[in-house]
């Protein structure tokens, strides 16, 4: 069970990852990844989404932290307890013991859901059927859209959306030094 734990926990850090920067913390964002990504569609009829924002995932939340620290004993118990209150659901018994042979069934699915499936990201490619490669080149635009994009076809940003006004007068409305000789 050793190695299984290692795999949790590194599907943990996937999904911390893909929510935020630090792999060592389960926000609420990855935790709801991590449901909806792995538990969801296999539990849906017993809402483990409500089941796990209500009562697992703040049983785990450090104080002040801003979520759960991802360690072997917090995998393993956020896991179990997830567990125990799909049970509770499921057999519509809220007494049953943590132990349960259909606690010890669920459980065991909730991690080859987790160590199995993993995130899930989509891919964003680029439009078969418009025209976006016609959009970026430069040499169909005039005017002031011709600098938005570079000669790569690479936006610019800001820099090619904006005209910035030349403040460097010795008053704010006097634009453009060192001009007032050469006006007529």
């Amino acid at each position: 069970m050793a190695a299984g734990m290692d795999d949790l926990c590194a599907s943990f850090e996937k999904f911390a990852l893909l929510a935020g920067k630090d792999k060592a913390m389960l926000t609420p964002k990855a935790c709801g990844k991590l449901v909806a990504d792995c538990w969801d569609k296999e539990y849906k009829k017993n809402d483990v989404k409500s089941i796990v924002d209500a009562s697992v995932y703040p049983t785990f939340k450090a104080k002040g932290a801003l979520g759960m620290p991802i360690n072997k004993d917090n995998c393993k118990k956020f896991v179990a307890k997830t567990a125990h209150e799909i049970a509770k659901r499921k057999t519509k018994n809220t007494k049953i013991a943590a132990d349960d042979a259909e606690v010890t069934k669920i459980n065991d699915q909730l991690c080859a859901l987790v160590c199995g499936g993993g995130p899930q990201v989509k891919e964003v490619k680029q439009s078969a059927t418009g025209n976006v490669g016609g959009l970026t080149d430069t040499k169909n635009y005039t005017g002031a859209h011709k600098e938005r994009f570079d000669e790569s076809g690479k936006g610019k940003g800001a820099d090619g959306r904006t005209d910035k006004a030349d403040s460097s007068g010795y008053v704010g409305n006097y634009k453009g030094a060192n001009t007032f000789d050469k006006k007529k």
